[in-house]
Order: structure tokens, then C-alpha cells, then sequence
């Protein structure tokens, strides 16, 4: 007798969209870039630039210089597939959770929505990574180009570290992160969303620093991540993708834009078992990328070696 899967296909069936939240949604960057779904390959974004030119008196000749830009997104496909030997839940499971006899008909309903939900909120941990530090040409992270690759592709992108900086500490912290707002445009920087993005170690270094400067009129706590910076106006947001790089990008959260091939997916997470090599598998198919734009409103930080 095989394994009945009927139940863990219906509850990824039932819980689908809470799933695909979780895999697309649930990690730090997704929660203020821009999230566009139900690309197949790839979109045009189109970007104005160009403001009102103001003219004294009526009768005026049309002058402007507005103009249309196009920015392509791209998404890849990635796949996480992988087998498991169910007998061996024999010997590390109660007698109570698995069914009589050598056959195991029936696995744990609850170590399967565990492993499931696991498992999706480790391939979120992962893009995460990815949505920064992806690089086609290296050795990890080579689903798509990241953030970090297409900022630094980009000549319109402001340079932040103008103290050419060698190293990020307790000491020079807060300094770097003012630098990054004052060279940020003036229209970016009187948004309310305008933030500079740290990877947990330089977020880390500079609650430490709010502290050892005793500065008791502002709070060294955060929300969840998200510090607001007194007198600035400033947030400094926490995020996993930007860990052990080093690396700083100050700009609103519209100007990062993620994509993804999930909208009516069912069967983007499925599960089942193959009687002949008598596992159970787990796969995972989808597509992600990631594009900038208005990079002429973004300010990057990189260590000066």
C-alpha cells in the first residue's frame, strides 16, 4: 500500500496562497519593493523623466524635456526538488504518529505541513539572498543579477562613499549613514519612505553606536527592524539580503522592483510519492528577477579598498 499524499496536496492546495505569500513576500526586501507578478519572461517598465518647465507670460512655445525610458525585467526559473525516505520516520516519530505495519500508508499529516512550511520559508531566506547578491557569472546566488549587480552596472547611480571609507564601525557608522543622506536628491529625501538599506551587521553596528554616544533624546529601539534616525527624517531598515556585504543603497523602497511568475500558480509547490523508488519528493517551481529604476535616485555605498 503507497503513501496517501491526498491530504498534504489538498492543504498546499487550500493553503496556496498563504504559501506563496510566505515564499515571495515574507522576507525583509519584499516588504517595501515593489512586487510585480505574473511575468512569464519579461516586462517593459517605462520610466518619465523630465519635470515642468515654467515659462513667464502667455502665448509660449512648447519647451520641456520629458521623456520616455524603457527598463526590461527579467525573470529566471529555479527549482528546489528533493526526495525523502519516509521509513525512517519509523524510528524518530511516537508509535502514535505513524500508521501499524512496515508500510507506513499514511505519513504524519503534521511533520508533512511542517516540512512544507519549512521548506518555503527557507527558498524565501534564499531569494532574499538573491534579490541582492544574485550574480549570474559566480559560483552561488546565480539564479538572476541582484540589486548590487544592476546598481553598480548603472552610471546614474550616486556615489556614497565620499570619505572613501576602508572599513564600517562603531566609530564612523552614523557618519556613513549621513553621508548617504545628504548626497541623496532632495526630492527622494523629504519622502517619508526614503531609507537607507544595511545588511543585520551594519544595522547592528549602528544601534550600538546610537548607544555609546548616550543620545538618551532618541530611542536606540527599533520596529522590527526599521529605525528611525532621529532629526533626519531618515529609516534605516535591516535587511538579510545586504548581510556580510558591506554594503549600503539609500532610496525609496519604489525605485527596487521584484518580479515573479506566482499569480494563479497551483502548482507551484507539489508533493508526492513514487512507489517505485518509494520516496516521497518536494518540488518548487517558479521564476524571480529583479530591476531598478530612477537610479539617478539611488545612492550606493561600497568600501574603498
Amino acid at each position: 500500500m503507497a503513501y496517501d499524499l491526498t491530504q498534504i496536496n489538498d492543504f498546499i492546495k487550500r493553503e496556496n496562497e498563504v504559501l506563496t505569500a510566505t515564499l515571495f513576500s515574507s522576507n525583509d526586501t519584499a516588504k517595501f519593493a515593489k512586487i510585480m507578478t505574473g511575468i512569464k519572461g519579461s516586462t517593459e517598465l517605462l520610466k518619465i523623466t523630465g519635470g515642468a518647465k515654467l515659462q513667464a507670460g502667455v502665448h509660449k512655445s512648447p519647451d520641456g524635456n520629458t521623456k520616455g525610458e524603457k527598463v526590461t525585467l527579467t525573470v529566471k526559473p529555479f527549482t528546489y526538488y528533493e526526495s525523502f525516505e519516509q521509513d525512517d520516520l519509523q524510528f524518530k516519530l511516537p508509535n502514535t504518529m505513524v500508521a501499524p505495519g512496515s508500510n507506513n500508508a499514511e505519513t504524519p499529516k503534521p511533520w508533512e505541513q511542517a516540512l512544507v512550511e519549512t521548506k518555503v520559508t527557507d527558498i524565501a531566506e534564499q531569494l532574499e539572498v538573491q534579490y541582492w547578491q544574485g550574480d549570474t557569472a559566480g559560483s552561488e546566488h546565480n539564479i538572476f543579477d541582484g540589486f548590487l549587480k544592476t546598481i553598480d552596472a548603472s552610471a546614474d547611480v550616486i556615489e556614497g562613499n565620499t570619505s572613501n571609507a576602508t572599513e564600517i564601525t562603531v566609530a564612523n557608522v552614523r557618519d556613513l549613514v549621513d553621508v548617504m543622506r545628504d548626497e541623496a536628491p532632495a526630492k527622494v529625501k523629504r519622502k517619508k519612505e526614503f531609507s537607507v538599506y544595511v545588511g543585520d551587521d551594519v544595522f547592528d553596528l549602528y544601534i550600538k553606536a546610537e548607544k555609546a554616544a548616550n543620545l538618551y533624546h532618541f530611542s536606540p529601539e527599533h520596529n522590527d527592524g526599521v529605525y528611525r534616525v532621529g532629526g533626519s527624517g531618515l529609516q534605516l531598515v535591516r535587511t538579510y539580503g545586504l548581510n556580510e556585504t558591506n554594503r549600503m543603497v539609500a532610496t525609496v523602497g519604489e525605485n527596487l522592483i521584484i518580479g515573479a511568475d506566482v499569480e494563479g500558480e497551483e502548482q507551484s509547490i507539489d508533493m508526492w510519492y513514487d512507489k517505485t523508488s518509494d520516496l516521497t519528493y518536494m518540488r518548487v517551481k517558479a521564476k524571480a528577477g529583479v530591476q531598478i529604476v530612477n537610479p539617478q535616485e539611488i545612492v550606493e555605498f561600497t568600501l574603498s579598498v
